[in-house]
Formats: C-alpha cells, structure tokens, sequence
C-alpha cells in the first residue's frame, strides 16, 4: 500500500503526498522575526519528504500579545524572512501553508500590553480577565488576517491557515464558555462563526478566490456538554466550507479539558472519528492530526475513509526525515514516543537530543505542565 506517499491535491495545493507537517511551535524566532535556525528547521523539514508544511503560528495583531519566541507579522518587515522559509522549503520540492493565530488571554508570559479577547471571561491557564472586543474590533480583527495573508502570499507561501483550535481566539469565539456576547458576532452558532467567515471572505478578496484558504479546528474541547462540542463542530465545519474553505484540519483538546492537543502513546489517531463524520458532510479537503505514528496506520486511514490527509508533529520533531524513511521503504513507526518532552522554552526539540542539564530543566517544565509540584 502507497497511497500516503503518492502525489495529490490537498486544500487547493499540489502535494508530492500526503503527509502534511501540522503547525509546531517553534520558540525560535530572532526579535519575533524568521531566524536562521527556524530556516534550517524548514529546510530539513522538506529535504525530509513532507508534502506540505504548515508553519507554527505566526502573531497577526497588534492586539495581541506575542510569546517573545513566537514570529510577528504585523507589518511589512516580516516579508523578507518569510520570504527565506518560503525558499528553504520549495527548493526540496515541499510546499509551505502559514499559520494564522491570536492568542487572546492563553499566555504563558506577563503580558506587556492590553489583553483582548471574544468576551470578558477569566482564562482557566493564565487567570487573565481579557477585555471583549468592540464591534469595529472585531472589523479591524478581520483586516489584519487579510493583513498577514497577503503579507505570506507576498513571500511566496501556496497558502495560510486559520488558527481554530486549542484554546486560542477562533476556538473561543465558537465556545458558549467564552462567547457570550450579545451584538453580532454571539449567540448562536451562526453568529459565533460569522468572524471567521468573515475573515476568510476577507483573504480571499484581497488574496483571490483561488488562494488556498485552510483552518484548524477542534472536532472537540473535550470539556463534556460545554464548550466546543462536536455538534458545533460539525456545524460550524459545515458553514465555513458553504463560504469556501478549502481544508480543515480536525484536532481537537486544549490545555484545561480532559484531553489536551498532544496526547501520550496509548492513544493513536484519535479525532479520526470526527474527522470521518466531517468528510461524510463537506467535500472540503479533511485532514487528520493526532496520534499518527505509523505509515501502515496513515495508509488503512487512506484505503478506508475519504479523509485527503494526515497531519503529524511531534514525530517529525525527532525525526526530520522520517516521511523520507517511509518513502525509501523502511516502514518502522515513528521513533517519538509522544513524551512532550519536546515543548521547550528555548526552542522546541526533542527531548532525547537535549543534554543532560536541559533535561533535568525539561523535567521540571514538563511536571508543571502535567499538574505536579
């Protein structure tokens, strides 16, 4: 079975497969600009076989409160760095989507300047109490999406995506825990959504209708009967491909319900599921993150579902080349053993390649992140 390696059409772009590297944070921005390691971090990447890359996330508003790792593309400066990923990657014959996010009040630093989010509700993570956006907000919101769209088109990227999940501002917007607002943009399903269609109507005007437009959503929050639920899911899934989305990609998880983004090893492809039930509804392109560690996995996904893709992380993390040992024919699972070790404060890299003192530091960050003293 070869059809994970074999050429396709995902979202609107031509793929040498069908392995897309999901949106990873890197932690290694240079002034919240592109950096030489986050080019050569790309550059392996693609030399490694991966079909399609989407960037981790990359900052779109002055409203927001970017990590000091994280790259910012609020302005026209970010243009040239943007333009050496988009180069890195297309020179080994890889293509390249950027990530689109807002943070709102999921900080893991002290914010420097005002906290903005969908309504006033305390964040669970951080204990910040944003302030909701006004309706001409909401408006200026939308513009710096097309913003940072047309800025990544600029540089050469074959497409961008919206960042819909794990907690961050879109995923909010669509919860009934965060929204509660009253004007337009709250109250129902319909009206929860209308900033992303919205936004992506607004990329697609200033970028053309045959720009690939992505995004990320949670098939879940996984918090029971509140917050996103599949029902919503699927509705709102449903409406954003009605306006033209050209792929979305089905996580699921946040960092306060029962589930976080990055499960461990027990669990394997773990939104296929709704990712299944999504595709029976749209014939938007469906790809699937979480859990997928195996080419002979990613295949019977392949051979039994109309699911167009697969999305992985933190494999590739500790194996660059991995979709490259696949395709020359050793098959053996991924080596990542789905540890998290990889999430670090200086960078994201592989627990097992950290020396001795960054592990004792990693262990500590990583018990934090677990809930232990």
């Amino acid at each position: 079975m070869k059809v994970t390696i074999e050429s396709c059409r995902i979202g609107g772009i031509e793929a040498k497969n069908r392995i897309v590297r999901s949106a990873t944070f890197e932690g290694r921005a240079d002034n919240s600009k592109i950096s030489d390691a986050m080019v050569d971090m790309y550059r392996d990447l693609a030399h490694g076989g991966v079909g399609i890359i989407i960037t981790g996330f990359l900052t779109i508003s002055t409203t927001d409160n970017p990590n000091p790792k994280a790259v910012t593309v609020t302005d026209d400066s970010a243009i040239p760095g943007l333009t050496q990923l988009a180069e890195a990657t297309h020179n080994h014959g890889s293509k390249i989507v950027a990530q689109l996010n807002h943070a709102t009040s999921q900080l893991l630093h002290a914010p420097e300047n005002p906290v903005f989010g969908v309504s006033a509700v305390t964040d669970p993570i951080s204990t910040i109490t944003p302030k909701a956006f006004s309706t001409d907000q909401v408006k200026a919101l939308v513009t710096e999406f097309a913003d940072a769209a047309e800025r990544a088109q600029k540089a050469g990227f074959d497409g961008v995506q919206i960042h819909g999940a794990h907690g961050y501002l879109f995923n909010r917007w669509m919860s009934p825990i965060f929204n509660k607002r009253t004007d337009e943009y709250g109250g129902s399903i319909e009206a929860n959504t209308k900033v992303i269609v919205e936004t992506l109507q607004e990329i697609k005007k200033r970028c053309g209708s045959d720009f690939p437009v992505w995004i990320k959503l949670n098939s879940s929050d996984f918090q029971g009967e509140e917050g996103v639920t599949e029902e919503i899911f699927l509705a709102t899934s449903k409406l954003l491909a009605e306006s033209g989305i050209d792929a979305i990609e089905v996580s699921g998880g946040t960092q306060y319900g029962e589930h976080t983004p990055a499960r461990s090893k027990k669990f394997a492809a773990y939104h296929l599921g709704a990712a299944e039930r999504l595709k029976k509804q749209v014939d938007t392109s469906v790809i699937l993150v979480g859990g997928i560690r195996s080419i002979d996995k990613a295949d019977e996904i392949f051979y039994t579902t109309k699911i167009d893709a697969i999305s992985i992380s933190r494999p590739l993390i500790r194996e660059p080349g991995l979709v490259k040992r696949w395709i020359e024919g050793d098959r053996r699972d991924a080596e990542c053993v789905a540890c998290n070790g990889c999430f670090n404060p200086n960078g994201t890299k592989c627990f097992f390649q950290l020396s001795d003192c960054e592990k004792d530091v990693q262990k500590k960050i990583m018990k934090i992140m677990a809930g232990e003293k």
